[in-house]
């Protein structure tokens, strides 16, 4: 039996040859204090397991598309709506500060573009770019999901 090390050096010393002498990386020695992982007795000590992450585009997407309202609008763009009055009637139940709001969100976001007419009265219409085109799809996968499996009353 050896001798108790004295010193916090020498007790470091002696865990990293035990460690050599059971060929256990240093990773798998700290899983090995983690009560609930393999025992500490046990020369076999499993690996943990690495982080799941979100991907970053997904969160990004979904910020984007989760917004209150964002989807709809886009939706309704799809769906040829090109004028302020248009989009809000499509969407009945968005307050025009809020319409005004998300298309703006919406313009930064690169998925929708704003034009000023030079005429008189001065238009203003609203079309989706490359982006917002490319998310129509997926937006009516989305409602056909929402048919299929969330069928119910809306949460005003």
């Amino acid at each position: 039996m050896s001798a108790r090390p004295s010193t916090q050096g020498e007790e470091i010393q002696e865990m990293t040859a035990t460690r050599a002498k059971r060929k256990v990386t240093p990773e798998a020695a700290l899983l090995s204090t983690v009560p609930g992982s393999s025992s500490n007795n046990s020369t076999e000590v499993k690996p943990a397991r690495a982080p799941v992450e979100a991907c970053p585009s997904f969160v990004r997407a979904m910020a984007i598309i989760g917004r209150r309202w964002s989807g709809l609008i886009i939706q309704a763009m799809a769906k040829g709506c090109t004028s302020f009055t248009e989009i809000s009637t499509y969407a009945e139940k968005l307050s025009d500060a809020s319409l005004s709001r998300r298309l703006k969100e919406l313009e930064d976001d690169g998925l929708i573009v704003r034009s000023v007419s030079d005429e008189r009265p001065v238009r203003v219409r609203y079309s989706l770019t490359e982006a917002g085109v490319a998310l129509a799809p997926v937006l009516d996968m989305l409602t056909s999901w929402g048919e299929r499996y969330a069928a119910g009353p809306v949460e005003e």
